[in-house]
C-alpha cells in the first residue's frame, strides 16, 4: 500500500531534530477536500500529504485511461473527416438542385403561342397546365403570362432529355431541332450515328421508338 511521508525538521537553536509523518492511502481518503480546506494552518503535514495522494490519484488514473482516450481521439479525426465529406457533398447537391432551378432551355416564341400552349408541347412538359413554371422562371421580362410576344426567347425551365421517345409526325431532324434534344435541326446525323442499331434508313423511323441522345463534348451539352 502506497504510504505518504512528509519529512519534518525542526530547528532548535543550534540543533535540529528530524522525524517523518506518514499516512497511508486508505488513511487519507477517509478526509473529504472540505475538510482538509476547512483546516486553515492546522495540520500541515496532513494537508500535504492529502494534496500528494490527490495528485497519485489523478496520475493513476490518467495512466490508466490514456491508452482508450487515444484511440478515441483516431476516431473523432475520422469522424470530423467523415462530416466534412459529407458537408461538401451537400454543398455539391445544394449548388447542383440550385443549378437546376435556373436551368432550362431557350424557345423561341412564333406567332400563336402562348405559355399554356409551349407547355402543352410533348417535348417540353406534355400538359399545358404546368405553364406557370415557364411564368415563374421568365418573371424578369414576362409580366403578365397572358401577353408573350413572337421573336422573344423565353427560358423553359426542363433538363436536356438522354432519351427521346418518337411521336407521329417525327423524323431526326425534327427531333433534333427540339430545344431538350439540341435545338439544332442540322446536328439528326448524331442522332442517327447513335442509333444505328435500330435505325436502317435515317429517314424511317417510328412511333414508340425510343432513341438514345449522344452527346458529345464539342457540343458543351
Amino acid at each position: 500500500m502506497k504510504r505518504f511521508v512528509l519529512v519534518m525538521a525542526l530547528c532548535l537553536g543550534l540543533s535540529s531534530a528530524v522525524y517523518a509523518a506518514s499516512w497511508s492511502a486508505e488513511d487519507l481518503s477517509q478526509y473529504s477536500r472540505q475538510e482538509i480546506e476547512a483546516m486553515g494552518n492546522k495540520d500541515l503535514p496532513l494537508q500535504i500529504a492529502y494534496w500528494e495522494w490527490v495528485k497519485a490519484e489523478a496520475d493513476d488514473r490518467y495512466a490508466e485511461w490514456e491508452p482508450l482516450v487515444l484511440p478515441l481521439r483516431a476516431q473523432k479525426q475520422d469522424l470530423e473527416n467523415q462530416i466534412a465529406d459529407l458537408q461538401r457533398q451537400i454543398n455539391e447537391l445544394r449548388a447542383e438542385i440550385n443549378r437546376l432551378r435556373g436551368a432550362g432551355v431557350s424557345h423561341l416564341i412564333i406567332e400563336g403561342e402562348c405559355l399554356w400552349k409551349i407547355a402543352s408541347y410533348h417535348y417540353y412538359y406534355g400538359d399545358g397546365t404546368k405553364w406557370p413554371l415557364i411564368y415563374e422562371r421568365n418573371r424578369d421580362m414576362i409580366r403578365d403570362p397572358n401577353l408573350i410576344y413572337a421573336g422573344d426567347h423565353i427560358w423553359v425551365p426542363v433538363p436536356l432529355v438522354s432519351r427521346y421517345t418518337v411521336v407521329a409526325g417525327d423524323y431526326l431532324g425534327k427531333i433534333a431541332g427540339y430545344a431538350t434534344v439540341y435545338g439544332d435541326r442540322g446536328r439528326w446525323p448524331e442522332l442517327y450515328e447513335g442509333n444505328r442499331g435500330q435505325i436502317s434508313n435515317p429517314n424511317l423511323i417510328y412511333p414508340g421508338q425510343v432513341l438514345d441522345v449522344p452527346r458529345s463534348s464539342r457540343s458543351g451539352y
